[in-house]
């Protein structure tokens, strides 16, 4: 690290940040390359089936062909088609959409008539920054919980058309139900009778302090009608973005399936463009997620024959997309008149404890968005329970944290004092080490020789620094998920500028953005870098190594700026407990001199006595 190697990655800084900004980016990129502008994400969210100004002026050039329509292609149309209209009695089909909207003490729920379908699910105990409640349905939800069925080549989708509602208790034209204490669950039945005398029921129960709710859906006369023996029961919107930085969401956007015993997972990436995926054998259950937050679709009677996946990729702005996941699970139907089948839907926050209830390893599609968080959950389940059991004597997850920081050191102490002892004897040896190198320079096999003959001789084990850092891995990794997922620490603020652990500590916004580093400033990465740097001082002693302590703290800061407040603070306060340690706990001295050499000799036999004469 001399003059010229410092002053070339400070030039290479500056272009590195140069390139960054609106100035280089307005001089070297044509007018007709502009970036495209924001398109607003409420209008995005608030459309069943968003569609870009580029696609627009597409429709529009090419006139639009007729296909022939394709066996389980759902219909989409915003009216009902003609061979669902020729299929409801003229009284039914001039009825009007009515809404129920279901409030408990967790959530607000809105049921359409139309299709008898979750139009709006918004969650009372969490907010979406702004001080409003989190609204779980993207656009106007349709066809979530809706109904399908598979006739000849076509798939009849009775998702726009208006059931006949009734509620069960009290007053059958109630538009607002309230569940408390006084009364804990409510029914709502919707029902749609055919001019063959076909039937459709979907009785939704639903209940005080839960997310989930009960449905039943019952079909008459459809086992003859439909090609496969089967119906579909749908969910199409996906789920509405909640958070704050898109980018959270739109990395845990996926579609999981019980499928069998195995939990199958569906993503397009982050791209605009539409997948689809067909799984044919035992499904139990279906879930759309997205960071924190979830809907499921649990068959409780039986399983399905099938389902199918899709997602579409619907841009939000140049950088972003929204993906809108739908799931269709197919249900075999029963012979006989009567078909009836029970469901279990959860529209909810993943809280481990919460969906673990549910019975159906829900809980699995928590941490399991990528191989290393599947990899290492164990230990994420572990830190999340011992996280929830200390916040029941300590309100607060920042001090939750700053009390399991020290239980984490306590823990691993015995590892690190090892490492101490290690690194100790290294330095120790590093003479014997400096004449070894120097005398067999020329003959690196020699030098390997002697080197490992020095380490034996003097019982100096190099690993030994590396292998508590090792052990420890794990335990780091799963801390850095759980911070990076868990809806416990979403919004939960912990002191002064630390307003939410769950996103970086920001102070200040930059006009530019600085490569690895982005564009917020935030404390707690740089306070975590600095006692990284007085960390590393204080335990390295080798000269070669001196840049590294320098280095290794810069690339620590660039690396976590983006991370949650919750991790960096974490890593601070475990740096700073070393740091404490290293100061304070006496380590005692380390001798270091050549173990005695093993006796060669084979032990003599004993001389036998003579025997006594009697």
């Amino acid at each position: 690290m001399n003059r010229d190697t410092i002053i070339a990655f400070v030039l290479i800084g500056i272009i590195l940040i140069f390139t960054q900004t609106s100035y280089y980016k307005k001089m070297v990129m044509p007018k007709g390359q502009a970036v495209p502008q924001k398109q607003a994400l409420e209008d995005t969210l608030h459309r069943p089936n968003p569609v870009t100004p580029a696609q627009k002026q597409t429709e529009k050039k090419a006139p639009a062909k007729k296909a022939p329509q394709k066996a389980a292609q759902v219909v989409s149309s915003k009216m009902p088609t003609r061979a669902v209209q020729n299929l409801i009695p003229a009284d039914e089909a001039s009825l009007k959409t009515k809404t129920i909207t279901v409030r408990n003490n967790l959530y607000e729920a809105k049921i359409s008539s139309l299709g008898a379908t979750v139009v709006s699910w918004k969650l009372f105990k969490y907010d979406d920054g702004k001080g409003h409640p989190v609204q779980l349905i993207a656009g106007k939800g349709y066809d979530d919980l809706g109904l399908s069925f598979v006739v000849g080549a076509d798939t009849v989708d009775f998702g726009k058309v208006n059931y006949v509602q009734a509620t069960l208790q009290n007053n059958p034209e109630d538009t607002l139900i309230v569940l408390n204490d006084q009364r804990d669950s409510a029914r709502v039945a919707y029902t749609l009778t055919l001019t063959d005398g076909k039937k459709i029921q979907k009785i939704f129960t639903f209940y005080n302090n839960k997310y989930d709710f009960d449905l039943d859906v019952r079909l008459k006369g459809f086992d003859s009608w439909v090609t496969n023996k089967s119906y579909n029961l749908l969910w199409k919107s996906g789920l509405r973005y909640t958070e704050k930085r898109i980018r959270d969401d739109e990395g845990y956007s996926k579609v999981y399936t019980m499928y069998g015993k195995d939990l199958d997972e569906f993503s397009i990436g982050n791209k605009k463009t539409y997948k689809k995926k067909e799984l044919t054998g035992n499904v139990k259950w279906g879930a759309v997620r997205t960071k924190y937050f979830t809907a499921a679709m649990i068959s409780r009677k039986k399983e399905g024959r099938g389902a199918i996946v899709e997602g579409r990729g619907i841009p939000i702005n140049s950088k972003y997309v929204f993906k809108q996941y739908g799931i269709t699970m197919e249900m075999p139907l029963n012979s006989g008149e009567w078909n009836e089948d029970h469901y279990t839907v959860f529209i909810g926050p993943l809280e481990y404890n919460t969906v673990r209830k549910l019975g159906v390893k829900l809980d699995k599609v928590l941490m399991a968005s990528g191989w290393y968080e599947r990899l290492f959950r164990p230990f994420s389940i572990a830190i999340l329970v011992s996280f929830k059991f200390l916040h029941k004597f300590i309100p607060n997850y920042g001090w939750v944290i700053v009390l399991f920081s020290i239980l984490i050191k306590i823990v691993v102490y015995p590892l690190t004092h090892k490492s101490y002892i290690s690194m100790k004897k290294m330095q120790l040896v590093q003479p014997k080490m400096a004449e070894i190198r120097e005398k067999y320079k020329n003959d690196p096999q020699r030098l390997n020789k002697e080197t490992m003959k020095l380490y034996k001789e003097y019982g100096v084990n190099p690993m030994g620094g590396c292998l508590p850092t090792l052990l420890q891995m794990p335990l780091l990794v799963g801390l850095f998920i759980v911070f990076r997922s868990t809806i416990e620490l979403r919004h939960a603020s912990f002191i002064w500028w630390i307003k939410d652990l769950s996103m970086p500590d920001t102070i200040a916004t930059l006009p530019f953005a600085i490569p690895m580093y982005g564009n917020t400033v935030n404390v707690l990465p740089i306070l975590m870098g600095i006692t990284m740097f007085f960390q590393q001082k204080m335990t390295s002693q080798d000269p070669k190594q001196k840049s590294l302590t320098y280095l290794m703290p810069i690339f620590f800061v660039l690396l976590f700026n983006s991370f949650p407040s919750g991790l960096n603070l974490y890593y601070t306060l475990f740096n700073l407990f070393t740091i404490f340690q290293q100061k304070m706990v006496k380590i005692e001295p380390v001798e270091l001199e050549p173990k005695p050499a093993k006796a060669q000799q084979k032990a003599q036999p004993r001389a036998r006595r003579p025997r006594r004469k009697k």
